[in-house]
């Protein structure tokens, strides 16, 4: 396991946030689940394997809701990258723990009877899983069983045998961060923004007061689905009694970037002047590349950040193709 599964595990594992995200994907937002209803389950299922091998499978995050009394068991996966199995994946996690409760109703009637047994009237609690995709390609299929099911030579059958649906949530479209109450809607748009700077630092500006009370749990996730260690850097500066103030932090970072990408500029405008006057073999040339190469970046990335496109003045330091492109755009 991945340390951004790892961090995603440990955050969406607190009940507040759990019972958010069940009540925002499955509910609309209504409060159905409460915190406080929820208890941990082992994510270690008991299992066998084709030969009948006693093994063992692990779930990300189960949990048991408990309304007074036993009412159902919740449980996410969550999944960076396309999985084609993963149809039949839940199918086996939910029928384990299917199992693991039919085993357990037989070993209680085993101590009162002294006989194992399922009795006409035991009844075992549903499950609801979740697989929460946060990858950057669209999750397309499998979003059923029979979208891996080959009926080109059973299509009489096809009438005959139980689907099964995935209940697939697409972090970057199949959710609406506005159904959410903890700091889970925060979390959820920067992982939706993961890509694109200036959306994120809008998305900051725009949600200051609720960014500067995130909790490291929260930071923690953003900083792995961003990849910027840099971030950590001030958002660790910029932390007292374990709450973040990340747009102070966001803040600090994006300047950073700008003074990188300025300083990747000014050098690249130089070697740009040197391999010019070079080629003319004349100093005179020379010089005057550099200060046209100079200048030039220098008009680019004013402009940029006259526009506050501060996400764009690290990449035109980076990439040449865009930085051409800028260049004509502007009429540089």
């Amino acid at each position: 396991m991945g340390k951004k599964d790892i961090t995603l595990q440990d955050f969406l594992g607190d009940p507040y946030i759990f019972a958010d995200l069940f009540n925002g994907c499955c509910f609309g937002g209504e409060q159905v689940i409460h915190a406080e209803e929820l208890s941990p389950l082992d994510s270690v299922q008991c299992t066998k394997d084709n030969r009948g091998t006693p093994g063992k499978r692990a779930r990300d995050i189960k949990k048991l809701l408990y309304c007074q009394s036993p009412a159902a068991v919740l449980a996410v996966e969550n999944q960076e990258y396309t999985d084609y199995r993963m149809a039949v994946r839940c199918m086996r996690y939910d029928a384990d723990e299917y199992e693991r409760q039919i085993k357990e109703i037989m070993s209680r009637h085993k101590e009162q009877d002294g006989i194992s047994y399922f009795d006409e009237e035991d009844r075992i609690l549903p499950v609801l899983t979740l697989v929460l995709y946060y990858g950057r390609d669209e999750w397309k299929r499998p979003r059923t069983l029979f979208d891996v099911l080959d009926f080109r030579n059973a299509q009489a059958f096809q009438g005959r045998i139980p689907d099964y649906p995935v209940q697939i949530l697409s972090v970057r479209t199949d959710i609406d961060i506005e159904l959410f109450r903890t700091e889970l809607r925060e979390v959820m748009g920067i992982l939706q923004r993961a890509d694109d700077k200036e959306a994120m630092r809008r998305f900051f500006d725009e949600n200051r007061q609720a960014f500067s009370r995130m909790t490291e749990r929260g930071f923690e996730v953003i900083i792995c689905s961003t990849n910027s260690r840099k971030l950590r850097k001030y958002i660790l500066k910029n932390t007292e009694g374990g709450n973040v103030d990340m747009c102070r932090a966001f803040d600090e970072w994006m300047e950073d970037c700008r003074k990188e990408g300025e300083a990747r500029g000014i050098k690249i405008g130089e070697e740009r002047g040197r391999l010019r006057g070079e080629k003319r073999g004349e100093k005179r040339g020379e010089k005057r590349g550099i200060k046209e190469g100079e200048k030039r970046l220098s008009q680019l990335i004013l402009t940029l950040g006259a526009e506050g496109r501060t996400a764009d003045i690290l990449r035109v330091a980076e990439d040449a193709s865009l930085r051409n492109r800028l260049y004509r755009k502007y009429g540089l």
